[in-house]
């Protein structure tokens, strides 16, 4: 026995050395190289564009790896893995960083001189201010555009890191916002007229102020909860105090709710904190109050493009790498097989971290009033709209391809973008993301650019820990989707009517699955859910899910049939689970014939296989009144210490073997609910059947 272990020892540890030795099918890469050379450890390529371009050179079929020495890799064009069987890692344990940006020293950062510029800079902030000007150091400088509701995602602007940390757009108000007031122009079209540009007033002093408007835009929910924007301004009448903008948003403007508030950005008169800048794309400067402290590393992003596009091939693996200030994408995948990103940081990046699969482009849809347009690889653009509009999109997100233990955050308009799979056929892609870390990643979007977007037929998403967000955690289209095991916490913490899980307004999207997660610590200000089935959604299995002050109504039932919520833990909320019959009240405009309710299950064949087939139900969506939501069955479930079960009619539900109660019911111990039950739980006794539920699986695993 002792000599097979040793044996076995023996051939792992030649393995592992034959994975650094010099050989035809490894090929080393430094910053310290040269791409004359030939590419190995003793004398390699300088940069993985070369390393990539020998990879054809290599017999089709054969294994490749790529590996790298520590160090950081500046890019200034997308890397592009196009061959089968690839392996690219780091150099043993040698740290390596993959950047779309540049990096600047502190003696880039200027004294500002120009008179324009300090005449405008608050007194005591002018010996403070620095200027980097970008023409001088040759580095394209991009200004501000607007981003918002309906809006395609876009590449972003340049920005300022320091020390891996972002700076942030100078603001007014600097830590809050403030009320819209009176609007003279809503921005929204009457009677077939273009509408004019919103015009809204303003109550405080500030602003008149300010002495130009030259690069100010605003911020903030004009008017729905859900529907943040950003947009130009075009001039402020201090007279009458009204800010005149200059570009359009979808609902206009509003006032009457507690979210309609505004605040301005990059005014030089508002460059009074630390770790603040103002972009001047017309001088081509950054101005920059440079954070306290002794600031050691500077980087500007650059790059447009994904820093890495893995494309039509199979068994692809990147472990181990950092990928940071880019502009746009992450990592890229489209019509792949196999491929696995692994062990990864993805930072600092302008766009969502990781893409699997195509999106999409319109021309001409800066103001996000259409949806749709055409199939684009490298973008996300109006992949929303684009659902929307056509639910059998087809993304060529590829097969098997996974996002696994990876730490992403930082990220300016959401974290992973899942695709795959064909809802036509209901085909599975079987893609998952697995085992990560994701939050702060609305830097720059925020309106439906969730931690993982997931569209499709059959993919998975599993133990993430999702948190530090103003909106979703996870939206998601499609059929026989699973969401499990995911630890989710203080997300939709600005909007109004959204959900922590999302999705909804398409009756086909069914088989979907969503279990053991742990949803708590969710704002309760507005109207904020941990589940949220919106506009008639249907057919969804919950179950083994802990609600732990998740918002003021963890679950919102909108109108649907046939969803089965079991086996779960509602604890310290003021009301439960919502349902409505909207349908029969301000949605039934979505049930009429020929509406897109009618059109959604057209499209799928819904009375014909392969749907009739895998959800009989929805074969039968019309033969009753579909306006009253019928077969939601709520079972077997704990409500501790609820103010309310249901909002609603019960009879819109069918509730049984449930226990409502204010009583400990057996925890370990009530405030960590995921330390479980006591074996002896009076829960086991009071609801019969109650499994034993995996709490100790639940959220990642990646050391914090």
């Amino acid at each position: 026995m002792k000599r097979k272990n040793w044996l076995l020892a023996a051939f792992l540890w030649v393995n592992a050395i034959g994975c650094y030795a010099d050989g035809n099918n490894v090929l080393y890469v430094s910053p310290k190289g040269d791409d004359r050379n030939a590419g190995t450890l003793s004398r390699p390529l300088k940069t993985i564009g070369a390393a990539l371009g020998k990879m054809k050179e290599i017999t089709a079929g054969q294994q490749v790896e790529v590996v790298l020495r520590g160090g950081t890799y500046e890019i200034n064009a997308t890397l592009e893995v196009n061959c089968d069987h690839v392996f690219i890692h780091p150099y043993q344990d040698e740290v390596v960083t993959i950047s779309g940006g540049k990096s600047v020293t502190r003696n880039s950062l200027k004294p500002v001189k120009e008179q324009a510029v300090l005449g405008r800079l608050q007194p005591q902030v002018r010996s403070l201010i620095r200027e980097i000007d970008f023409k001088k150091n040759r580095m394209e400088l991009v200004g501000l555009h607007a981003t918002g509701f309906g809006r395609p995602s876009q590449v972003a602007w340049t920005e300022i890191f320091v020390d891996g940390q972002p700076l942030r757009i100078a603001r007014w108000p600097n830590d809050s916002t403030v009320m819209i007031g009176k609007i003279q122009e809503s921005g929204v079209a009457k009677e077939g007229k273009e509408a004019p540009f919103p015009v809204f007033g303003y109550q405080e002093e500030r602003p008149s102020s300010w002495k130009s408007v030259e690069n100010m835009w605003i911020s903030g929910y004009f008017a729905h909860g859900y529907a943040n924007d950003m947009i130009c301004v075009e001039s402020i009448d201090t007279i009458h105090k009204m800010i005149h903008t200059g570009q359009h948003t979808v609902y206009g403007f509003m006032t009457g709710a507690p979210w309609r508030q505004w605040l301005a950005l990059n005014l030089l008169e508002e460059l009074d904190v630390p770790g603040e800048y103002v972009i001047d794309a017309g001088r081509g400067k950054m101005y920059v109050y440079p954070p306290a402290g002794k600031m050691e590393n500077w980087s500007i992003s650059l790059l447009e493009g994904p820093l890495m596009a893995i494309e039509h091939c199979k068994d692809v693996k990147v472990q181990g790498i950092t990928f940071e200030y880019g502009r746009h994408i992450g990592i890229y995948m489209e019509n792949t097989h196999c491929a696995l990103i692994k062990n990864c940081i993805i930072r600092n990046m302008g766009g969502v971290g990781v893409s699997i699969g195509k999106g999409t482009l319109k021309a001409g849809n800066q103001r996000g009033h259409e949806s749709g347009g055409n199939p684009a690889s490298r973008v996300v653009g109006d992949l929303m709209g684009t659902v929307y509009q056509d639910i059998l999109f087809n993304r060529e997100g590829g097969t098997e391809n996974g996002v696994v233990d990876c730490h992403i955050y930082n990220v300016g308009a959401g974290g992973i973008s899942l695709g795959g799979g064909d809802r036509a056929s209901l085909t599975p892609a079987g893609n998952y993301v697995e085992n990560c870390r994701i939050h702060d990643y609305n830097r720059i979007e925020k309106s439906y650019r969730p931690g993982i977007w997931m569209d499709g037929v059959g993919n998975r998403i599993s133990k993430c820990d999702i948190y530090n967000a103003p909106s979703m955690a996870i939206l998601f289209h499609g059929n026989n989707h699973v969401i499990e095991l995911c630890d989710i916490t203080n997300v939709c913490s600005e909007v109004d009517d959204q959900g922590a899980v999302y999705y909804g307004r398409d009756p086909s999207e069914q088989g979907n699955v969503i279990r053991y997660c742990y949803f708590h610590e969710l704002s309760p200000r507005h109207r904020v859910t941990a589940t949220y089935h919106d506009d008639g959604a249907c057919g969804a299995e919950v179950y083994g899910n802990i609600y732990y002050k998740a918002g003021s109504l963890p679950v919102l039932i909108g109108g649907g049939h046939n969803n089965h919520y079991r086996h779960n833990i509602f604890i310290d909320s003021p009301i439960a689970i919502h349902i409505d019959a909207r349908m029969q009240g301000w949605g039934k405009f979505m049930i009429e014939k020929g509406a897109i309710i009618d059109q959604r299950l057209q499209t799928v064949n819904y009375k014909n296989p392969p749907y009739s087939t895998a959800y009989p139900l929805l074969a039968e969506y019309w033969n009753n009144d579909t306006s009253y939501p019928k077969g939601n069955v709520i079972e077997g479930n704990l409500f501790y210490k609820i103010g309310n079960v249901v909002r609603g009619r019960t009879e819109w539900l069918e509730l049984y073997n449930n226990w409502a109660t204010g009583s400990d019911p057996g925890f370990v111990d009530a405030a960590d609910p995921l330390k479980g039950f006591k074996d002896d739980a009076l829960i086991y006794q009071r609801i019969n059947g109650f499994p034993q539920l995996p709490f100790e699986k639940i959220g990642c695993d990646l050391s914090k």
